[in-house]
């Protein structure tokens, strides 16, 4: 039986900053990964989702180009090769996160279920390591809602649907939140009919009203049909479609797509054990990313919602910090609102408290929000990209900041000012006096600070 100092168990983006920085530090370490190296978002999340999102923007540029005063005199358009795109991204990436790769960094691999037989004794098919310390980082996968005649049908996940040949005639998308709708506008825009289902009224559930309705619009425009308040009672193959039902409605498509959200990846660690504390949620950890066996670590999505790659790499540098330097712990929970970005286009970029959120928890009174749509900034205006905005939500006399939205082209990129701003705690009326370049889609946020002063404090003078 081999004896690590460190063993890791997932090769996704946590496990891969914990295995590859402890190496680097002169530790021993293995690293176990029982199915794609690189894990979800090299294989079948961020890295193929968005490479797909790459070639449908460029679609949608092709087919509207006339908008911007440029007229294609193309007949038409072929995409399936977006798809095969798709596949070389992501086995260039992963390339760079395979056994081969990962031993010039002086990390061990096994390829094979991990599975706990005591709380330092791991079995991986017909072998027995024992680590010395042992960090979860087993990821997450799609969640499978119970629908009737749901597991008779050939339904695609985020896992699969990068799988395909060609860009299907008509796809059923089940689920409006951000996987949902993302790849529901892709495939949209690469030519597919697009039926998207969701059992709640608004997309994107987690998201200020304004950016859901922006996003509802700029699908509708796009041909993208909402079936919204459509909870699915019964999925079958009729006459070569797959047919979703709900009651006596029915939504028809050449292949289904199902998208409902995730869950961690528990099943087959035999926890139990290890005497590990978990549920269905996930591995339950203290502020620090530790489990209530004191040589066990649990980071990224096996901790549970939120499920994003930057949280699992912001945990497991936390982690290898405690690890390698234990006199100094250092925390990984609350220290920070973690941002979230949903790549439509445009893109749906948060931070922080919404303002209903806001109102809640510290009431009306307290809470200021100032509002600037892309309507009012040149460069969006140029650019013929008026429909998203920036909203910043504060405590109303010292403009300190409690959350955001940013819906626009690069929302995401927008976003960082706020949440570092956020992070410094420097309150929104500082931003005011930070010089933005002009014509850029952040003068919206100096256009937001400068509102602290205009809404806020000159009406009490002016009284």
């Amino acid at each position: 039986m081999k004896r690590y100092q460190i063993i890791v168990v997932g090769a996704g983006a946590g496990g891969l900053v914990v295995a590859i920085g402890a190496a680097k530090a002169g530790k021993k370490v293995l690293l176990i990964e029982r199915g794609h190296w690189g894990g979800d978002c090299t294989n079948f999340g961020c890295v193929p989702s968005k490479s797909l999102i790459a070639s449908a923007h460029i679609s949608k540029g092709i087919k509207e180009g006339s908008e911007l005063g440029v007229v294609s005199q193309l007949s038409g358009l072929n995409s399936d090769l977006s798809l095969e795109r798709v596949r070389k991204i992501v086995s260039r990436i992963r390339s760079h996160e395979e056994p081969e790769a990962l031993k010039k960094h002086g990390v061990e691999t096994l390829t094979g279920q991990a599975c706990f037989i005591s709380p330092n004794e791991v079995r991986v098919g017909d072998q027995i390591v024992y680590g010395d310390t042992i960090v979860l980082a087993c990821g997450s996968s799609p969640f499978v809602p119970s629908v009737e005649g749901l597991d008779q049908v050939p339904y695609l996940t985020n896992e699969t649907v990068f799988d395909l040949e060609k860009v299907p005639k008509s796809l059923i998308v089940l689920g409006g939140g951000p996987i949902g709708c993302e790849l529901a506008q892709a495939f949209a825009r690469l030519g597919s009919h697009v039926k998207l289902v969701h059992s709640h009224h608004h997309l994107l559930g987690r998201e200020e009203l304004e950016a859901q309705n922006v996003i509802a619009d700029t699908f509708s425009k796009e041909g993208i049909e909402l079936y919204l308040g459509f909870r699915a009672s019964k999925v079958e193959q009729r006459e070569g479609k797959i047919v979703l039902s709900s009651n006596e409605k029915e939504v028809r498509g050449e292949k289904l797509l199902v998208s409902v959200g995730r869950g961690p990846n528990i099943k087959g660690l035999n926890l139990e054990k290890a005497g590990i504390k978990f549920s269905d949620r996930g591995v339950e950890t203290d502020a620090y990313g530790r489990t209530n066996i004191k040589h066990i670590w649990a980071i990224g999505d096996i901790k549970g919602s939120p499920f994003f790659t930057h949280l699992a790499e912001h945990h497991a540098r936390g982690v290898l910090t405690s690890i390698l330097v234990p006199l100094i712990k250092k925390r990984i929970e609350q220290d920070q609102p973690v941002p979230r970005v949903t790549y439509t286009d445009p893109e749906v970029a948060s931070v922080g408290l919404s303002e209903e959120e806001a109102i809640e928890k510290y009431g009306k009174k307290k809470i200021a929000t100032y509002f600037v749509p892309f309507s009012e900034v040149d460069r969006a205006i140029t650019s013929s990209r008026e429909e998203g905005f920036v909203k910043i939500v504060t405590f109303k006399w010292s403009s300190k900041i409690l959350g955001a939205t940013v819906v626009a082209e690069r929302g995401g990129e927008i976003l960082m000012e706020i949440s570092a701003a956020m992070y410094a705690k420097m309150p929104l009326r500082k931003l005011a006096n930070l010089i933005h370049p002009y014509p850029t889609y952040s003068l919206a946020v100096r256009k937001a600070a400068d509102l602290w002063l205009k809404q806020t404090i000159l009406p009490v003078f002016r009284k």
